[in-house]
């Protein structure tokens, strides 16, 4: 960069904090007065105070080390402890590298040349002896550019810290949990305010966790990590090459004991199965063709049913689970291709106390992803079988269904009105009166009724 064509009062508008714009208009005015090493002099201080504010900021969300340095900074100039300050100063730089991360390595090599020519300028005793350090107007025009340019501009973009944070963060009831929101959450809490390598560590880690289960404490929230890691590749491209390099070893290295866990990984990540070792995909092939109703199965791998090479042996294993495991497999996801057995169990029950639990474990894990169609099936279901629409909890179970479901997700009214009509034949009108309000709520008029059939 040509520093030359640089205008510093330019320069001065993009310093972020303002008490450090102060601090650099000092060493822009020595600068244009000649006064060469008062400048590179006036130039450090306003970086190590920006550094601090930078500190404080990470501080003020959570960063350990960022919080650590300023007890030391604070506690010195509290009691006065000068020595101490120097010894602070002189550390920043490392400080900002190894711990917060502030700065990055490469911006160290400059700051540090800086710093360096800044104790020439300072202190006699840093030049040879009757030896002035002069130094030249495009040194210090090249360390004023590099002071904004590396710090005095930057964000205080999180390093380590955000590991930490996200961990406490992810298991706290402030973490949304719809996708979509969790897409905006992770940008700006996290990705907008994190260097790019933080950002490939960040998601080297989520991915770790899919596939690895680890940490432990992240297990049960699968699909805030699962959202996380989206959130990676859609809002921060520019890093999602290297991550994706990263995951890719990590699927052809995993212990056989987290094949279901790859399997998953893969439906949500279908690019990456092409991308795999041939003996990665057999492996995986066979860990799928290998399970069967008859065993102890981990349900992780009935996510990969869509995924064309693992569909047909899926939907085979599904087909075969008993009632039991159907209860287990919606309780750890309950995917789409688990509900037409789900429905169907439910529209089986035979007795009220089993339709209750029917309903509870089969088709309330379903709620709010459900289509008009299959609410339909649910409400046949109810009328199909007199232990169902007879059940106490029924009318309660299928109104709070209805109530999770968007408008245009309601039943058809084809199926509402042969609802309405049977539950006016087994004489449970009154029953279901707050259903047959919400099935009113978007215009629905109740049909006229059928001739009254005694049942």
């Amino acid at each position: 960069m040509d520093t030359s064509f640089i205008d510093l009062d330019i320069l001065l508008t993009r310093i972020r904090h303002p008490q450090s714009r102060t601090y650099f208009l000092d060493a822009v005015k020595a600068y244009k007065a000649g006064a060469l090493r008062g400048a590179l002099t006036s130039a450090w201080v306003a970086l190590v105070y920006d550094l601090i504010a930078k500190y404080r900021e990470l501080s003020a969300i959570g960063d350990a080390a960022a919080t650590r340095f300023l007890q030391l900074w604070d506690n010195a100039t509290t009691s006065g402890d000068i020595p101490k300050l120097l010894q602070l100063e002189a550390d920043i730089l490392k400080d900002a590298t190894d711990n917060t991360q502030v700065v990055n390595r490469l911006a160290r090599l400059h700051l540090d040349r800086l710093r360096e020519d800044r104790h020439l300028c300072a202190h006699p005793a840093f030049s040879a002896e009757a030896q002035l350090f002069e130094p030249s107007s495009e040194l210090v025009r090249l360390h004023l550019v590099n002071a904004v340019n590396l710090v005095l501009s930057q964000e205080p973009l999180q390093g380590k810290a955000i590991f930490d944070f996200y961990d406490i963060d992810v298991q706290s009831q402030g973490f949304p949990s719809n996708h979509d929101r969790v897409l905006d959450y992770v940008e700006q809490r996290y990705l907008a305010r994190v260097r790019a390598q933080n950002i490939r560590n960040f998601g080297t880690v989520l991915a770790k966790s899919l596939l690895k289960g680890v940490p432990p404490q992240w297990n049960s929230l699968s699909r805030k990590i699962t959202s996380s890691l989206i959130a990676v590749r859609e809002r921060s491209a520019h890093s999602w090459g290297d991550v994706s390099l990263t995951i890719v070893m990590l699927l052809d290295s995993l212990d056989p004991a987290n094949r279901p866990r790859a399997i998953a990984f893969i439906a949500v990540f279908p690019d990456f199965w092409p991308r795999l070792q041939q003996s990665t995909q057999t492996a995986l092939q066979e860990t799928v063709q290998n399970a069967n109703a008859g065993a102890e199965i981990d349900y992780r791998i009935l996510a990969g049913v869509t995924l064309p090479q693992f569909r047909m042996t899926l939907l085979a294993l599904i087909a075969d689970l008993s009632r039991a495991q159907l209860f287990e497999a919606i309780a750890f996801q309950p995917i789409g291709d688990l509900w037409s057995k789900a429905v169907n169990e439910y529209k089986k029950s035979n007795s009220w106390r089993v339709s209750e639990v029917n309903f509870s474990n089969l088709i309330n894990p379903f709620a709010g992803q459900l289509s008009s169609e299959q609410l339909d099936q649910v409400c046949d279901a109810v009328i199909a079988n007199g232990q169902n629409w007879d059940a106490a909890e029924t009318d309660t179970l299928l109104l709070a269904m209805f109530r999770n479901a968007l408008p245009a997700k309601l039943p058809t009214f084809d199926a509402r009105g042969r609802f309405y009509q049977h539950i006016h034949r087994v004489r449970r009108i009154d029953k279901y009166a707050a259903v047959l309000t919400v099935l009113q709520s978007d215009g629905w008029i109740l049909p006229p009724l059928e001739a009254d059939i005694d049942e």
